[in-house]
């Protein structure tokens, strides 16, 4: 499989959309754990009394390694064993405790030796014989111990004392993604929430601290994106009712006391969510009981009557934080002061069961509790309307819990937002987690966007402005008889379509100051199953002079205001036009035919695995003609030519191909690290990423054709492409 991926990544450069969030060291478990091992029954092969009492009097010495940890030895003290009686059966005492250590889940191996001998007062004593036996689950265990049997029982009990010992954040691996489920259209997948938490409040306004709060299904792997985004922006601190890969639970809609009085004692008057339920009575405390998010969330999963510590282990509650998100409690920076005002967004999409309005209902009066106003909290939820009985939804419920309602969610709590101010995030409901393949799939089709904040840096009054990221503008030197230009995407909503080219002709774009000249304007497809008018481009054409390093992109209305609205600009591009005629003259080097015959040995492998790359992936790359240009060390140049049809490759050949549709740039040391990563798909983002990779269309048509695909699949990757330039 890593041979496939491998010239994925260097021909066709896409897995810049995937995470790259590496995952941490080797995990401890919960629950908390004491290990005890103990003694429990001898028995014997054969009739060993010696006459003097009518018992065999049993004595020995046993040793308990317990791998990682530390190990005892000791003597077993006479044990008597009635052959009459027994005749070879196991004859049980009363346990004697032989070894105890507490430690986190799984289990350590333990290793358990034996010696039995028979006690003699005047001779020496006659041997039994020795064992030994490795144990990795509790239970019970025999070690046949030569004439004699060894009864043995290891146990584990949680040990909620030692909770914090054992907590462990899981980091979900790059292949999967989770999402919140919604009552309508699409999932509001990890990266995407993350995206828009670091564009507008992160970024965009700042904070004091926030807090998220994920009680759905695989809420843990929402958590993971987030942290990497927001780290280094403030302080913030992040709970989920379970890990990535588990689901979380909460009482069935028939729930009463009477019918599960366990659960009665634990405070369930109604059907709740099993960790919802305790974060909530933690989130309602005040004054000196007032709990940092730290340790709420270790009481929540001390608590939680299906976690580690619970009546049955179904989920492992998480918790992290970033900065010093551990400190912050609930209208408090974590230096203990006040923050200047509390915000709150509190989501239940696809709200089907009593427990999600009832888990809602507490998280709602646990912040009343805490000052927050009705002003400051934004709850969506279902349909918005009503509940699945039919009954109208809480008054204090704004809207329904849609994607689109939750990004706007974002926004509108963006303003309210500054350095001095806190936001808690709260989700319930369900939650959903697939390969990360099929979720961008999916979220390609979304017609949700997510809107891209503009920076306050306009010149003029009514214009928009952006600072965009130097990594951007990495480019080769200009050939001076190329044509650059920078382009937008604008979103082809119904009143955009409706007006058309009167409206998007009056869209003024300036660099630098300077006023760029409309050259087309040329609508965009989008590339699936079913094609619709997803955009229009709007192409400008710009003097490379007046581009640096650093450019201030600006947008103004020159039209009739009565004939102005909103619209959304969903990317945007800085092409240096015809720089591919540039030639550096060739060296021939041995070091070039070595790499290219390396490379050219992963197109078998290549191939038979082309059906299981993403539909995307098959559909940008289908029918090409690629010109790859590796920099060997030397500052030589090794020409690659490739050919495919319907995502095969039919052709791999040395030197330049002719007529090239695409051209992709890179440098041999790329190349060999790729090739030699045990996981060629990270080690290839991460070259994309500092612009190791470079790929483009030939000619100014055939750019356009590219950067429609690439602008469509990378607008769902907003921090990454876009956030990091606009926002």
């Amino acid at each position: 499989m890593k041979k496939w991926w491998v010239l994925l990544t260097l021909i066709l450069s896409l897995s810049l959309m995937l995470s790259s969030v590496a995952a941490h060291f080797d995990p401890p478990g919960s629950p908390a754990i004491q290990v005890t091992v103990y003694l429990l029954g001898v028995s014997l092969n054969e009739d060993m009394d010696d006459g003097w009492n009518g018992y065999a009097d049993i004595v020995g010495k046993y040793k308990i390694v317990h791998t990682g940890h530390e190990s005892k030895s000791g003597d077993i003290s006479m044990i008597y064993y009635d052959w009459d009686t027994l005749k070879g059966r196991m004859g049980y005492i009363s346990k004697i405790l032989l070894y105890t250590h507490n430690e986190c889940s799984p289990l350590s191996e333990i290793t358990v030796d034996v010696n039995l001998e028979e006690y003699n007062d005047i001779l020496p004593n006659t041997a039994i014989g020795s064992g030994s036996i490795k144990i990795s689950k509790p239970g019970r265990y025999i070690i046949n111990s030569g004439k004699g049997k060894v009864l043995i029982e290891v146990k584990t009990t949680p040990a909620v004392l030692y909770s914090e010992e054992c907590s462990y954040f899981h980091d979900q691996p790059d292949e999967y993604a989770s999402s919140i489920v919604t009552s309508s259209g699409g999932y509001v997948y990890d990266w995407q929430l993350a995206n828009m938490m670091k564009m507008w409040i992160a970024n965009r306004t700042g904070y004091a601290n926030m807090v998220f709060i994920f009680n759905q299904c695989f809420g843990g792997g929402m958590i993971d994106d987030l942290k990497e985004k927001l780290k280094g922006t403030g302080d913030a601190a992040f709970l989920s009712a379970s890990k990535h890969d588990e689901t979380s639970w909460g009482l069935a809609d028939g729930y009463t006391p009477a019918s599960w009085p366990e659960m009665s004692k634990r405070g369930f008057t109604r059907p709740e969510g099993y960790y919802p339920k305790e974060v909530g009575e933690e989130l309602e405390r005040t004054g000196r009981d007032a709990p940092t998010m730290k340790e709420m969330a270790k009481r929540a999963e001390q608590q939680d009557a299906r976690g580690p510590y619970g009546l049955g282990f179904k989920e492992t509650p998480q918790y992290t934080s970033i900065g010093k998100g551990d400190s912050i409690k609930i209208g408090k920076k974590a230096d203990g002061s006040n923050v200047a005002s509390k915000h709150a967004i509190l989501f239940a999409g696809d709200a089907d069961s009593k427990r999600h309005w009832n888990n809602l209902d507490r998280a709602y009066k646990a912040l009343k509790k805490q000052g927050f106003t009705d002003e400051n909290i934004i709850a969506l939820a279902g349909n918005g309307k009503t509940m699945p009985d039919g009954t109208n939804v809480p008054t204090y419920v704004d809207g329904p819990g849609t994607k689109k309602a939750l990004f706007e969610a974002i926004i509108n709590v963006s303003k309210k937002m500054n350095k001095n101010e806190q936001l808690i995030f709260w989700v319930s409901d369900h939650g959903n987690r697939e390969r990360t393949e099929t979720a961008l799939d999916k979220a390609i089709k979304d017609p949700v966007k997510q809107t891209v904040p503009p920076r306050e840096t306009a010149k003029r009054t009514g214009q928009i402005s952006w600072d965009l990221d130097e990594e951007f503008l990495k480019v080769i030197k200009l050939d001076p008889n190329n044509q650059p230009y920078v382009s937008i995407l604008v979103e082809a909503t119904p009143v955009v379509i409706e007006y058309g080219e009167y409206f998007l002709e009056n869209i003024k774009l300036y660099v630098n100051e300077n006023e760029l000249e409309l050259e087309l304007i040329e609508p965009i497809i989008a590339y699936d199953e079913e094609p619709d008018l997803d955009a229009y481009e709007l192409v400008y054409l710009v003097d490379e002079r007046i581009l640096g390093e650093e450019n201030l992109i600006e947008v103004e209305w020159s039209g009739d205001a009565e004939m102005f609205v909103e619209y959304n600009i969903m990317g945007l591009m800085i092409s240096t036009g015809g720089i591919n005629e540039l030639e550096p003259k060739p060296i021939e080097v041995v070091e070039e035919q070595t790499l290219f015959d390396l490379l050219r040995e992963y197109v078998p492998t290549y191939n038979e695995n082309a059906d299981n790359m993403p539909g995307f992936i098959k559909r940008i790359a289908g029918n090409e003609r690629i010109d790859l240009e590796i920099t060997l060390e030397n500052e030589s140049i090794l020409n690659i030519g490739v050919v495919t049809e319907g995502g095969y490759i039919m052709e791999f050949s040395k030197g330049k191909i002719s007529n090239p549709t695409m051209r992709v740039w890179t440098n041999e040391g790329v190349a060999r690290r790729i090739i030699n990563s045990e996981d060629p798909a990270s080690t290839g983002v991460n070259a994309l990423k500092m612009g190791e990779i470079r790929y483009s269309g030939v000619g100014f048509g055939r750019t356009l054709r590219i950067f429609v695909v690439k602008i469509v699949i990378k607008v769902y990757r907003i921090v990454e492409i876009i956030g990091d330039l606009f926002g």
